[in-house]
């Protein structure tokens, strides 16, 4: 897919790039529906405000926090709503405005560190002149208004991505080798801003401005998604007793207890056996290619399993060993880095996988059992089981080849 360096007519869409720990979140989406747009019109007297800002009420930011507060009271918090109130106090926009959206629904627990995220700001409520048309929108009616904090950062970034775009009321004069150059703009106003309205676990990376000529959907036009699971095990180890016969080491039973470290931040996933480390790296690599995940999916995925084809492309499962710490008498302690790279996973899906083959590592499974599963058909013999929501991170996320995608991919 081509895109050609220009603004969309009416709006104007900010691209971020966000790291979160997920730890205390409900997953990545909102799990209510969008509220309402909360402006409302009032006769405002016009002397007590400036004629070229619409006479639009509005609210204070401690009531944007609440929009539908009785939907919302039992509702579980999530890193889509902390971004929609976080930007709601900045540009007084309803979250309908704002159109808040993510390239990856992750469930709860997951981090991540590459999330893509945008957000849309009407040009016409920038008061500025259109990309296109040239033509002011001044006179065009609006029910909103954007904070005084917020439109003279986002009028600044508008012009300095119009002048750097060469746009002179010709979208002609602008070429596509001088966007790619000078274009992308990490706009730190914008990314300041927000940022300080935003809990101290959600870190905004970079924040852009979308160049194509359609409107930029986060989970459209995805190439490739990676994500990587954190996992610490003792290797699994025997020492012979004094009868000559072989005993697993009596600290291989000691439990995640000895693997914990301060540094963690529930971001890796401690596991309470010992496993092989010489089984990780081909039973991942079992995985790698066209196989029917419908084993490996969410329950209620399962059910639908005969409606719904769940067969796609496993790009890559790879699995980096790292020994932690001095070479003593003990077993060693391994931190392995699982990486999955696909177009899409289904839900559970990648947990399911990991948790398959730490199985099949510390000896409950057999390694021969992956095809058979992969084969699409249920064994009830076979069991599996989902490695903790702790380890997850989705890392970064590839979308079709544009120069957009590529310079995006750069500043990660």
């Amino acid at each position: 897919m081509e895109y050609s360096p220009r603004l969309s007519s009416n709006t104007l869409t900010f691209i971020m790039t966000i790291e979160y720990n997920g730890f205390a979140y409900a997953g990545f989406q909102r799990q209510t529906s969008t509220p309402p747009n909360n402006t409302t019109k009032s006769n405002i007297n016009n002397s007590t405000q400036d004629s070229s800002v619409p006479t639009r009420k509005r609210p204070h930011p401690s009531q944007l926090a609440s929009d539908n507060k009785k939907s919302n009271k039992y509702a579980p918090t999530t890193v889509q709503q902390q971004i929609e109130n976080a930007l709601q106090q900045w540009t007084y926009l309803s979250v309908a405005t704002l159109r808040v959206r993510g390239a990856g629904r992750t469930d709860k627990g997951v981090h991540a560190s590459g999330q893509v995220v945008a957000f849309d700001v009407p040009l016409n409520l920038l008061q500025l002149k259109d990309a296109c048309t040239n033509e002011t929108s001044e006179d065009t009616d609006c029910t909103e208004t954007i904070s005084g904090h917020a439109l003279p950062i986002l009028q600044e970034a508008c012009q300095r991505f119009q002048a750097s775009n060469g746009f002179n009321g010709d979208v002609s004069q602008s070429s596509e080798g001088k966007a790619n150059n000078q274009a992308f703009i990490d706009f730190w106003q914008v990314r300041r801003a927000i940022s300080t309205r935003l809990p101290p676990d959600i870190v905004i990376q970079t924040v852009w401005i979308w160049t194509g000529t359609c409107p930029f959907e986060a989970r459209q036009g995805i190439a490739c998604k990676t994500f990587t699971y954190k996992l610490r095990f003792r290797s699994l180890a025997h020492v012979n007793t004094a009868n000559g016969d072989q005993v697993v080491h009596p600290i291989c039973n000691a439990g995640p207890h000895l693997l914990r470290r301060v540094s963690d931040q529930n971001n890796v996933w401690l596991s309470p056996w010992p496993l092989d480390p010489t089984i990780l790296s081909p039973a991942c690599k079992t995985f790698v290619g066209t196989h029917d995940f419908s084993n490996f999916i969410h329950k209620e995925d399962k059910k639908r399993a005969k409606e719904k084809d769940h067969t796609f492309n496993l790009l890559c499962f790879d699995v980096c060993l790292c020994q932690e710490g001095e070479v003593s008498m003990l077993p060693p302690v391994y931190n392995a880095t699982f990486t999955l790279k696909a177009k899409g996973f289904h839900r559970q899906m990648i947990r399911n996988l990991v948790g398959f083959v730490a199985d099949v590592a510390r000896g409950l499974q057999k390694l021969e059992s992956i095809p058979l599963l992969l084969q699409g058909t249920k064994h009830s013999t076979i069991r599996v089981n989902a490695a903790p929501a702790c380890g997850l991170s989705l890392d970064a996320v590839r979308y079709e080849c544009n120069s957009f995608s590529e310079r995006l991919l750069k500043s990660i």
